[in-house]
């Protein structure tokens, strides 16, 4: 979409055609006032093109940034700030004393000597106790400090008399960066989405869309949310996190809280939370090159690796989509194969609260062929 014409052809053309027009005469090629016209043709074209840009950034489909963000405050919806991740972690003495130890706030415990994690409140281990189960965040907000399954969170950095370990005892999960205006693949998928749904919020009628808003609005991260009601009255919100990761309890508590809201819930409603079932599949497939592209073989074998990986991502992140084999056919043949035999998945539609998650993968490569 433009709002002024960019066509640096057609703006010669005209400029050229008027200048003819006011000095009586024609300007042949190789005259000097001919290829000075020729050259501001450039500057006017990028005036031109920082016109239409600017112009487009005050409509929400083109809005980005700073933009975005004061597009976003009309509507009264203001951009997701950046969360930190949480986890529970063990401190354990090394052996039971006479008096309680006190276990400071802001205690800090590392993975790797590069990410922190702090504990939030004081605690104490009680005398004759050895344990106790600390909630800790993360220093700095971000993804960086997710995905530390149980035990890997083991180094005590602030040192604790008679503290004989550490060890987190839950996933480390719930770190977000700032909320992003879109993917880049769905144009409606984060806070501009967000900001279009945001007159849904005024209703307290229960709508779906309402409802979509708020449960959103409660996590960064949330990528996904289908509402169903299985039963009059009886609301279900079913949300999925980036990159197709299921939500913990803490993001389920979050959404619920945000739903249930006496300025969002009608009070006929009863709402819960859930995570979308799991339909696992296996991807086996070989594919074929042609001789004719024998040279490009190896940047192929490359490409065709990186559409697999495309479309098993795709195909887990959104709630509902149908797997499709077809798709995953068309995306290898884009890549540049000639031939395709995919044995599994086959075509399987899924409910609306269901969301399919690849298990196994046997990609094989059958040569040229």
């Amino acid at each position: 979409m433009n709002f002024v014409n960019v066509d640096a052809q057609q703006l010669y053309d005209d400029i050229l055609v008027r200048f003819q027009k006011a000095l009586g005469e024609v300007l042949y090629p190789g005259d000097e006032r001919r290829i000075f016209l020729e050259q501001e043709v450039q500057i006017i074209v990028a005036i031109y093109n920082a016109i239409n840009e600017s112009a487009k950034q005050n409509l929400l489909m083109y809005a980005r940034g700073a933009v975005l963000d004061a597009i976003g405050e009309e509507y009264d919806t203001k951009r997701l700030e950046a969360q930190k991740a949480e986890c529970i972690v063990k401190f354990t003495l090394s052996s039971a004393q006479m008096k309680s130890v006190h276990i400071p706030k802001g205690t800090r415990v590392t993975p790797d000597g590069l990410l922190f994690f702090e504990t939030v409140t004081d605690a104490v281990i009680m005398a004759s106790q050895t344990e106790v189960d600390i909630l800790t965040y993360a220093t700095v907000a971000g993804e960086a400090h997710n995905g530390f399954t149980p035990g890997q969170i083991k180094t005590l950095v602030d040192t604790i008399p008679f503290i004989g370990s550490v060890s987190n005892i839950t996933l480390s999960s719930g770190g977000s960066s700032a909320e992003f205006d879109d993917n880049g693949v769905e144009v409606w998928s984060g806070y501009r989405e967000r900001i279009r749904l945001a007159a849904s919020k005024i209703s307290t009628a229960g709508h779906e869309l309402g409802y979509i808003y708020h449960a959103k609005s409660a996590d960064a991260n949330i990528e996904d949310v289908v509402v169903t009601s299985p039963n009059p009255g009886e609301i279900v919100i079913t949300a999925l996190m980036k990159h197709g990761e299921l939500p913990n309890e803490t993001i389920l508590q979050r959404i619920n809280e945000a739903c249930n809201s006496k300025k969002v819930r009608p009070m006929t409603d009863k709402v819960s939370t859930a995570a979308p079932s799991v339909v696992e599949y296996a991807l086996s497939l070989t594919y074929y090159i042609s001789h004719e592209q024998a040279q490009s073989e190896k940047l192929i074998k490359e490409k065709v690796n990186e559409v697999i990986e495309t479309y098993t991502t795709w195909q887990g992140s959104k709630i509902g989509r149908a797997i499709n084999s077809d798709y995953l056919k068309q995306l290898i043949l884009n890549a540049g194969a000639y031939k395709v035999d995919i044995v599994a998945p086959t075509y399987q539609e899924l409910t609306e609260t269901q969301v399919a998650k690849v298990t196994t993968q046997t990609i094989t490569y059958g040569g040229l062929k």
